[in-house]
């Protein structure tokens, strides 16, 4: 197994190459860390897949300030350069991060997979605040040295994480959550990478599959529906939950996401390679039957 070497420690928060030829990117939350993801690496990792975790500037944890357009592309730059060495690619985001990968792989259609998992489009959960709409006019008006706090649920259903989550934030921590306070700067650029993917949506030919809860308090079920209809990808799927809130990698149904978003990209990578053997295959047949004539 290898890992990060130095070089890579400025590129990735985590890096592990696999064996099968198929690279998996994953995308926390905005401003997130790796413990988001819950198992999803571990169980990816032992099918044998090369795992990826971009250290991505000015959108993963203490990176700085860019514009969301610079986020795109260092993750697209990231999936042709993994190309060179691999033959297919899956994306898996969180929340944010599941946006982030939508606004590539509308603009990279060599993307195989992608695994939205609670997906953020319109926040219109039960626990948005009433405020919420007015971030962008306060922003614009120039008001822009304040925080988003996030508070209870904290994104989860089950008490014990939240009390765990809830200790963490209060001691300034990394937790499941992931950021507990939010910069103006980074919410603005959120705001404007959700208006993009939105309005690019019929863009995006990867095969997807979208996990969310109907009880998430940050995005309803319109989120799910709207890329559903509006995606142009030949597969589509949507595996609704209901004992969980918005961090669904790791409350209640977690086992659910994590069992069912590596199936789905093993299932990906193996159409793939069936495909490709098929192409191969046939090219060979053609040769041959040149040769006879």
């Amino acid at each position: 197994m290898m890992t990060a070497n130095p070089d890579q420690q400025e590129e990735f928060e985590s890096f592990h190459q696999g064996d099968t030829g198929h690279a998996v990117i994953l995308l926390p939350g905005l401003c997130g860390s790796e413990l988001e993801m819950g198992a999803i690496p571990r169980l990816i990792k032992q099918s044998g897949h090369t795992v990826a975790i971009p250290r991505i500037r000015g959108y993963s944890a203490n990176t700085g300030m860019t514009d969301f357009s610079e986020w795109i592309e260092s993750v697209d730059v990231l999936v042709q350069n993994l190309l060179k060495s691999h033959s297919s690619i899956s994306m898996v985001g969180l929340s944010m991060g599941a946006t982030l990968c939508l606004a590539v792989a509308e603009q990279n259609q060599s993307i195989q997979g992608l695994v939205l998992l609670a997906p953020v489009l319109i926040f219109d959960g039960w626990a948005v605040p009433w405020y919420h709409p007015l971030l962008s006019i306060i922003y614009k008006l120039g008001f822009r040295n304040w925080h988003y706090k996030e508070g209870p649920p904290y994104g989860v259903k089950n008490h014990e994480l939240r009390r765990r989550i809830e200790k963490a934030v209060k001691a300034n921590k990394v937790s499941e959550l992931g950021a507990a306070n939010l910069p103006a700067r980074h919410i603005n650029q959120s705001l404007h990478l959700v208006a993009s993917a939105k309005k690019n949506l019929s863009e995006v030919v990867s095969n997807l599959l979208i996990i969310h809860s109907i009880n998430d308090e940050t995005a309803s079920p319109k989120n799910p529906d709207l890329i559903i209809k509006l995606a142009s990808s030949e597969t589509k799927k949507t595996i609704w939950l209901s004992n969980c809130y918005h961090m669904i990698t790791v409350d209640n149904e977690r086992e659910i996401v994590v069992n069912e978003t590596s199936n789905f990209i093993n299932q990906v990578f193996e159409n793939f390679e069936l495909k490709k053997n098929n192409i191969t295959e046939n090219i060979g047949l053609v040769i041959k039957d040149r040769n006879r004539d």
